[in-house]
């Protein structure tokens, strides 16, 4: 079984991190280094509380501490422009720390299988946060020559932020043909979900996107 490892200051942990994971350990922020990965791994889990004033710089810490440790921000008081930071510093995962035991659970799984969590809640202001932060690139504009014309419009409306609904109208189809387009586009630029779409077209630095890419 991975380790399930929570930074914390917290003397008491939340009941929540017991009840998704009861073999799980707490430790303090100090404690983020070469010892916290262990042969097979573990899967770390940064709460980030009102007295931390840079938690891209605490990720980017424990990541160059501990390798091959994936690292889920838990915030008290989740945000975009947070949940930007921390992703672009290379979190595999966001949401909040009061996040119920099956939640943790499904962020669990899909960091296994290489993905990135956002929580629904936050994904759609992420996008919009995101096409506001970057901006679409020249380069994001090259990466769009291996789409069809009405591929490329619904990548550039994903990427902008809007959503299914807002691009059907926009474009005059149904929401089940927006949904058809994005399939295609997830295969042919091969990004798992929204978020990655955004982030691949929207240029952000290089190594942060590679982090959040692969």
């Amino acid at each position: 079984m991975k380790r399930h490892i929570f930074l914390t200051r917290r003397e008491v942990h939340l009941p929540e991190w017991r009840a998704a994971f009861p073999a799980m350990e707490a430790r303090p922020y100090a404690a983020a280094d070469e010892r916290l990965a262990p042969p097979g791994g573990a899967l770390l889990w940064l709460h980030i509380d009102n007295h931390v004033k840079q938690p891209e710089a605490m990720v980017e810490s424990i990541r160059k501490a501990t390798p091959g440790c994936p690292v889920v921000v838990l915030s008290n008081v989740p945000h975009e422009d947070e949940g930007l930071a921390v992703l672009e510093a290379g979190a595999t995962g966001y949401t909040g720390a009061l996040a119920v035991a099956a939640v943790l659970r499904n962020i669990e799984a899909v960091v296994a299988n290489g993905g990135l969590w956002v929580g629904p809640d936050l994904l759609q202001r992420l996008l919009v946060a995101l096409g506001r932060h970057a901006g679409q690139s020249s380069r994001g504009e090259a990466r769009l020559d291996k789409l069809s014309p009405r591929e490329s419009e619904v990548a550039r409306a994903v990427a902008a932020g809007a959503t299914n609904k807002e691009i059907a109208q926009k474009l005059a189809i149904t929401e089940r043909t927006v949904k058809a387009h994005l399939s295609q586009v997830f295969a042919i630029l091969k990004v798992r979900d929204r978020l990655q779409l955004a982030i691949y077209l929207n240029g952000l630095p290089h190594e942060a996107q590679s982090r959040i890419l692969h």
